[in-house]
């Protein structure tokens, strides 16, 4: 991407700044949490139907789950010679939501406009910026006789939705899409373990995400592609002592401190995005500005810097001289007027972290009394990550292999808790220890 004169959001005056009034926004990419009146209600069940729909680029329109039953009841009772049993497959399958445990594709219901909540798309749209265009044509589930022939059904009535989307969002933490792709897919090719875990899935990356890219956010001006950062977890039945260092600098304290600052540089960046239909990230933005030899450039940053500050009424004076410069001075005024005690912008802020704590953090904080808050994980999202994390490259890895690819995915774990998962690993009988060495530690899946 080059920028230039005709990329910049408006190319003959000067931008209004983002708007004074407490409480208002311009945040519409890279997370979903937002500040608006409205609130950040979300359904995770209409989240997978949606995020699903996406990826296998479906479009189910008005066709209901009662539609779906008729076409069933029709087909059931042309097919079965004793009418009567109709009755029981009604009762079997769509008494209790038991239809959705057919196959992943029935999850689309879910996904309808009149089941939508507030921020169900906005919460969909993260997960589709991580898959990054990745896309599923087809679930190979074995289903039974009857099941095919509802599956059936319903493939004939879904229509291909391919589209492109309307913002084209590159992702901001390449490192963890690679991870999350190569992890959908896994999931798509068990299509029972998906129906069991998918919401699971996506709230383990929705909170390393958000932590991932809360520590990540304020090295942008390295202008390089951002790699996992440390982010230490202990599990959940462990004693987080003070003196485990790990856990008490580089776990809960380093993210929530680092995700201050995801509202002031998010709002910020949306605000200074050269293109409405193409958002880049802010590393990739601060690349192309320290690479640009166009001059229109860098009185426009100092100009907009310039104004912005006195909107603001902010005291932080600079000597910037380069248009790269004038960036790094844009982004510290964007952060400073969030400092400003003369104002409720401070509690903005705190309220923003709090709300992504409430909807993303909840299953992986807890209140550990003296020793604070800490980071964990269940047996639950243990298991989880240890079969995503093996995949299907293989039926179990090394223990210093499993450990690397949870790196990858933004989970670190101290020396202490590496004795704990293989402890953990050996009470659920899906470890081989060829010796007392951890590389002689072979960890098995679990499906």
């Amino acid at each position: 991407m080059t920028i230039d004169k005709n990329n910049l959001p408006v190319n003959s005056e000067l931008p209004q700044t983002v708007d004074d009034k407490v409480g208002t926004t311009s945040l519409k990419s890279y997370f979903p949490i937002r500040t608006s009146k409205k609130g950040n209600d979300f359904d995770w069940s209409t989240v997978v139907g949606l995020f699903l729909r996406k990826l296998m680029r479906k479009d189910i329109g008005s066709y209901t789950l009662n539609d779906y039953l008729e076409d069933c009841r029709a087909l059931f009772l042309e097919k079965l010679s004793e009418k009567q049993f109709w009755n029981v497959i009604e009762e079997m399958y769509f008494s209790n939501d038991s239809i959705y445990s057919i196959s992943p594709e029935l999850l689309v219901f879910k996904s309808q406009q009149d089941m939508l909540k507030i921020r169900d798309e906005d919460v969909a749209n993260l997960f589709l910026s991580l898959a990054n265009g990745l896309e599923i044509n087809k679930f190979s589930k074995k289903c039974n006789f009857i099941e095919a022939q509802m599956v059936d059904v319903l493939d004939k009535k879904l229509k291909d939705d391919s589209k492109p989307m309307k913002v084209i969002e590159h992702t901001y933490l390449p490192f963890l899409s690679a991870s999350f792709c190569k992890d959908i897919k896994f999931l798509c090719s068990k299509p029972v373990y998906f129906l069991t875990e998918i919401e699971n899935f996506l709230r383990l990356y929705a909170f390393t995400y958000s932590a991932q890219l809360s520590i990540s956010i304020s090295e942008w001006s390295t202008c390089k592609e951002p790699t996992a950062k440390p982010l230490y977890f202990i599990l959940e039945h462990e004693k987080a002592s003070k003196e485990r260092i790990h856990i008490q600098k580089h776990g809960y304290q380093l993210y929530s401190y680092g995700a201050l600052n995801l509202y002031p540089i998010l709002n910020m960046l949306e605000t200074l995005q050269p293109s409405k239909d193409e958002k880049i990230p802010l590393w990739k933005l601060a690349k192309c500005v320290k690479e640009s030899t166009n001059d229109f450039l860098k009185v426009y940053l100092k100009n907009f810097a310039l104004r912005f500050k006195s909107d603001r009424d902010l005291q932080n004076n600079t000597t910037a001289d380069s248009a790269f410069d004038w960036l790094e001075y844009i982004f510290d005024l964007a952060k400073d007027q969030f400092n400003d005690y003369r104002t409720d912008r401070p509690a903005i802020r705190r309220k923003y972290v709090d709300e992504i704590e409430k909807h993303f953090a909840s299953h992986f904080i807890q209140n550990r009394g003296r020793s604070g808050k800490i980071l964990v994980l269940n047996q639950d999202y243990i298991i989880l990550l240890t079969n995503l994390a093996i995949g299907e490259a293989a039926d179990k890895l090394r223990f210093h292999e499993l450990i690397a690819e949870f790196k990858q995915r933004g989970i670190f774990v101290d020396k202490q808790t590496e004795q704990e998962l293989i402890k953990f690993y050996e009470r659920i009988g899906n470890v081989e220890r060829m010796s007392d060495s951890g590389d002689a530690v072979y960890v098995r899946k679990t499906i």
